[in-house]
């Protein structure tokens, strides 16, 4: 994987195949195909700069993601060679932000988007604090923001009344290696609660999803879908409505 990628001015990018499988009923890549090559880049990257899972699993602890916010410019098919690049646009105590670009093979931007991540105690399941030599790890930061300066992900829930709402109890083909709910499952759950017009139509081309409390094996959900003018808003909660475990935007 590491040998169609580059690492200059703080920016780390990759030459990536798109395929088959990615594509959705519009023969194009779907949302959750995009996010999941993201996400696949980020993990290119910090095994780049020898800071992957593993690497952090030595400090009893390991990455969780708290938000995406994708924005899709133009649709990529599949079977197209693809150009990706992603960088850490900053870091605080808690937290790591970092950024995405794609292009196609005439190298016009495809998409955008922005994550938010931190690292969590495997025992207590608590944020910790960055290990102090994370700069160093990751060598310096690109400090563009896709997104400009406001563009960490804030969802307010709209205060109308649900059109829709379901339940689904988690399976394990949900679960990810820390044995929580794939952060990119939340966006399955998301899409059951759409219209049938919507969801047969062309995908919204903007995604942002904020992760508040991990979803583990077992455990029931009720979702609630909201829509306010052209936005759609899934509320991912807890059978007893007690817990918020997800937010999702789409538009």
């Amino acid at each position: 994987m590491l040998s169609n990628s580059k690492f200059e001015n703080g920016i780390f990018e990759y030459t990536y195949r798109t395929h088959f499988s990615q594509v959705g009923t519009h023969d194009v890549l779907t949302n959750k195909s995009i996010l999941s090559i993201l996400e696949n880049i980020a993990d290119a990257h910090s095994v780049y700069c020898h800071f992957t899972f593993s690497d952090v699993a030595r400090y009893n602890l390991t990455w969780v993601i708290l938000s995406w916010k994708l924005q899709v410019l133009k649709k990529i098919e599949a079977n197209k060679d693809i150009k990706v690049q992603t960088w850490c646009s900053g870091a605080s105590k808690a937290f790591f932000y970092r950024d995405f670009k794609i292009f196609d093979e005439q190298n016009n931007l495809c998409a955008i988007a922005t994550s938010k991540w931190c690292l969590v105690d495997i025992d207590t399941s608590k944020i910790s604090s960055m290990p102090p030599e994370i700069c160093n790890v990751y060598n310096i930061f690109h400090e563009e923001t896709v997104f400009g300066k406001n563009d960490v992900v804030k969802i307010t829930i709209p205060t109308n009344e649900p059109i829709f709402s379901d339940t689904y109890r988690i399976r394990r083909f949900d679960l990810d290696l820390n044995k929580h709910v794939h952060n990119l499952n939340y966006l399955n759950i998301a899409y059951e609660l759409l219209p049938d017009e919507i969801y047969d139509g062309d995908e919204l081309n903007n995604v942002e999803i904020l992760y508040k409390r991990e979803l583990k094996y077992g455990d029931t959900v009720k979702s609630y879908l909201y829509k306010d003018e052209d936005c759609y808003y899934i509320v991912i909660k807890s059978l007893d409505e007690s817990i918020i475990h997800s937010i999702v935007r789409l538009f």
